[in-house]
């Protein structure tokens, strides 16, 4: 390879060191976390997902409490139980392997998908990596869920409305989060065609776990879903619970010490001015646009859920990466985008000081400050006109 062909694609750019480096970072956690215990914190959330399947084929209820087989609570819908079928069989140690492979590879394989450059991907993949490690320590769904987010954008773009719908519905029956895919639609000429398609799964996806499971206990589970999912939001906005309620108004409930401060404060405004910046129809045919839009609306996820906590933020960082790789290079970008990562990334490992951490970060729900940030920044860049303009 000459010296300006490897200047065009450095190591750290090139297709098969990031595939190693991400499949390589799914196996080695997988066996990592299993091999430290079977039945505690290091796989609970796995544990939680593989027995959800057993507790549906026999008819139990999929949302209280089971102590003797994890701690914690069951948050997904029935579908979800049904397609964890393949680990349920497998034996506990290589099931572990295979569902963090199977994360870390699909949103890899998402990134790398996405319509830019190839030294833009690679940087976002590198951006988002170690957020990635921190949710597969934890066995989670969230870098699947997100991988999903961008396929089905991907899928759109690509004009298989078919699958990227799919992927929409199941995104939503499986933990709702999906439901932030709707907002491609009006990316596409063939709007008509695209509803028909959502529609058709949204009902197909509903049905799914009715022929597995009967009626009433189906949906019985449905039920029980939406119940749990609101007394789980009790729990999280607890503002004695430092693990969760990492979103923008838990940072102000921890702040002023305020528990009662409502959600209201931040959504109603938060919700006009992603209104405003996204109803531009004259840029809804621009990648640029369509990609920072994308970026806005993953950062939002995390920004107005009360279930933020730091494995979960896998969700906003490929729109982090996404902000960054698409704008200027200015300064203060490089300086937000560096606290960024300190914060919002690394402050849950060893390597950010615990006294900072446990003082003031987790303290204060600071993870989610620069997050919302850039949040801000996205709405700025969003209003100005695109590079197709």
């Amino acid at each position: 390879m000459s010296v300006k062909s490897a200047n065009r694609n450095p190591w750290y750019a090139r297709f098969y060191v990031l595939l190693f480096i991400w499949v390589g970072a799914g196996i080695f956690t997988g066996w990592k976390q299993y091999s430290l215990s079977e039945i505690n914190s290091h796989i609970n959330n796995f544990q939680i997902f593989r027995s959800s399947f057993g507790h549906f084929v026999q008819g139990m209820h999929l949302y209280p409490l089971y102590p003797k087989e994890y701690f914690d609570l069951y948050l997904y819908g029935p579908a979800f139980a049904i397609l964890m079928a393949p680990y349920a069989y497998l034996p506990l140690g290589w099931s572990v392997v295979v569902w963090n492979a199977l994360n870390a590879g699909m949103l890899f394989w998402a990134v790398w998908n996405l319509p830019l450059g190839q030294k833009q991907r690679s940087w976002i993949l590198w951006i988002i990596l170690n957020s990635t490690i921190t949710a597969l320590l934890n066995t989670q769904f969230h870098a699947l869920c997100v991988a999903m987010i961008l396929w089905s954008y991907i899928l759109m773009q690509r004009g298989k409305l078919g699958w990227s719908a799919l992927l929409i519905a199941l995104g939503v029956f499986i933990k709702f989060y999906g439901i932030v895919g709707l907002v491609f639609f009006f990316f596409t000429k063939e709007r008509f065609r695209y509803a028909a398609y959502l529609l058709f799964w949204f009902v197909a996806v509903f049905l799914f776990p009715f022929l597995f499971g009967g009626w009433d206990y189906t949906w019985q589970c449905y039920h029980e879903w939406m119940e749990v999912l609101s007394h789980k939001n009790t729990l999280n906005v607890d503002i004695r619970n430092l693990r969760t309620d990492v979103c923008v108004m838990g940072m102000f409930r921890r702040i002023t010490g305020d528990g009662t401060l409502s959600n209201m404060w931040f959504l109603i405004p938060s919700l006009l001015l992603s209104a405003w910046v996204y109803f531009q129809p004259k840029k809804w045919f621009h990648v640029d646009f369509q990609l920072r839009l994308m970026a806005l609306v993953l950062i939002y996820l995390m920004l107005a859920s009360t279930g933020t906590e730091s494995p979960t933020l896998i969700m906003a960082f490929p729109g982090v990466g996404l902000w960054f790789v698409l704008g200027e290079k200015s300064r203060g970008r490089w300086v937000l985008f560096v606290l960024t990562l300190l914060i919002s990334s690394f402050s849950p490992t060893d390597l950010f000081p615990r006294f900072l951490r446990e003082a003031y970060v987790n303290r204060y729900a600071l993870m989610i400050l620069p997050l919302f940030v850039v949040w801000l920044s996205l709405l700025w860049d969003l209003r100005k006109p695109t590079r197709e303009d």
